[in-house]
């Protein structure tokens, strides 16, 4: 038995809430940037680069991801550490935030985000895994896709209400107060000795240095070059030109370094033989990607497109623009139970995942007909509310799927494999997105919609390649 399944009831569940806290804290975050970041340019100035302190914040996370992996799979003693240290850099990631003199600061404390979403979908997921049998565990994950949801619903609307009466930096210290409950809670719940640990750690080479350095640079590189292109590093300028050649080599250096080390990799080779991991990494990746369109975009469109719309006038421009980020969340507060136990329930989440699949499609369909300044903005909250179902699908199957249906062997390298796929998709996904907007602001969001609409017609392809889990190693 896993020594974190014999642990108090009192402490397994200390450390489920501080997990579960983390994750409304991550996602009240992240889904308020979208009116805090604007709003904190046109305060403190950089309104051409704001959209970098979203997209650079998952550059060290894909670094991060498998160090964590790496540790807590070598050393599952260290999980409560890993979890909470994470939570409180991120806590001091919003402290600077919140007392930047420019947005510079803020974009350069955003780089360290990173550390939340290691702590959280890598450490966070296993944990819960780790301290309950399988069936349970799938409920308890799935309840991340509520807690998702939570996030989602209170950070934009509350978020909106509190930087329209009491300002952007008054956010910011709510939320640091959050992250520090959730950083205590998971120090001092759950917790197992280095001997206990001993019997479920995972042996073998030291970590990856070379290929966690080079995936990083690579992503870094590539969201500069297109998060700068049109202002501050132009294309085909110096600069920008070395910045691709840079992405290029470091590229290449992970390639090399995955077929010379195989499973000491940065990105174990037996991971990446394993169709499961590779097809969730994929899907991931896409989603994320395409999702930006929604929940960085829409909300910037709704306050500067939409602005003369009568209910955005009544009730203010953050706090509208919140609402359509809100309306997300509703459906997944009740759906992710339900999605976590079918696939806990099946061993399999190829079904779902296909039934996700096919309303993104028609959703992003909607938007791409129906985006335009002459909608009314209850149309697009309509259209938010129906993004709910298959944001719920994809959360609920990211976080238990990796820990129900991969080998007992892949929960861990496979999971920070899959998980990689979130940031390094929102990240590139508001970069390019970012581009494509200042290129055309007319017609920019349109074409968004129609890039992610093609993301999520190769998402759907890819998703009928998931294998039943005795043969995803084929």
């Amino acid at each position: 038995m896993n020594p974190y399944q014999s642990l108090p009831t009192s402490k397994r569940m200390m450390t489920l809430v501080g997990i579960y806290l983390a994750i409304v804290g991550n996602l009240m975050v992240s889904n308020t940037n979208a009116t805090l970041l604007p709003t904190a340019a046109a305060e403190i100035g950089g309104q051409d680069i704001y959209g970098l302190a979203q997209s650079i914040s998952g550059v060290l996370s894909v670094c991060l991801m498998p160090i964590f992996g790496f540790v807590a799979a070598k050393s599952p003693h260290m999980k409560p550490m890993l979890t909470g240290g994470g939570l409180l850099v991120g806590a001091g990631v919003l402290l600077v935030r919140a007392l930047a003199p420019s947005m510079v600061v803020i974009i350069f404390a955003n780089v360290f985000w990173g550390f939340v979403s290691a702590a959280v979908f890598v450490v966070g997921f296993t944990t819960i895994r780790d301290m309950f049998e399988p069936e349970q565990a799938g409920v308890y994950l799935g309840l991340v896709s509520s807690m998702m949801s939570l996030g989602m619903l209170a950070g934009p609307f509350l978020g909106g209400m509190v930087i329209d009466r009491l300002g952007w930096r008054v956010l910011c210290f709510m939320l640091v107060a959050i992250l520090l409950l959730a950083a205590a809670l998971n120090l001092l719940g759950a917790r197992i000795s280095k001997e206990e640990g001993a019997a479920i750690s995972a042996t073998g080479a030291p970590f990856d240095w070379t290929g966690g350095i080079s995936i990083t640079i690579f992503l870094a590189c590539l969201i500069v070059v297109l998060s700068l292109g049109t202002s501050y590093l132009p294309f085909g300028g110096m600069v920008s030109n070395v910045l691709i050649v840079v992405a290029v080599i470091a590229v290449a250096v992970v390639a090399f370094d995955v077929r010379r080390k195989g499973d000491a990799a940065i990105v174990p080779a037996s991971a990446l033989k394993d169709r499961n991991v590779l097809v969730l990494a994929a899907c991931n990746l896409l989603h994320n990607f395409g999702s930006m369109t929604v929940t960085f975009f829409i909300p910037s469109f709704i306050m500067v497109a939409l602005a003369a719309d009568p209910l955005v006038v009544s009730l203010g421009a953050a706090t509208s623009a919140g609402i359509a980020t809100s309306l997300v969340a509703v459906l997944g507060i009740f759906l992710g139970p339900v999605f976590g136990k079918l696939i806990a329930k099946r061993g399999d989440c190829k079904q779902i995942m296909v039934v996700g699949n096919v309303v993104r499609l028609i959703v992003t369909a909607g938007f791409v007909f129906l985006l335009v300044p002459t909608t009314p903005v209850w149309v697009i909250y309509l259209l938010m509310f129906a993004v709910g179902f298959y944001n719920s699908q994809i959360s609920t199957t990211m976080s238990v799927a990796p820990q129900i249906q991969l080998a007992p062997h892949l929960r861990v390298t496979g999971n920070s494999v899959v998980q990689l796929g979130q940031n390094f998709g929102a990240s590139i996904g508001v970069a390019l997105f970012t581009l494509v907007i200042a290129a055309n602001p007319a017609g920019g969001m349109i074409t968004c919609m129609v890039i992610a609409l093609v993301a999520y017609a190769v998402m759907f392809v890819l998703t009928l390649l998931l294998k039943s889990p005795e043969h995803a190693s084929a």
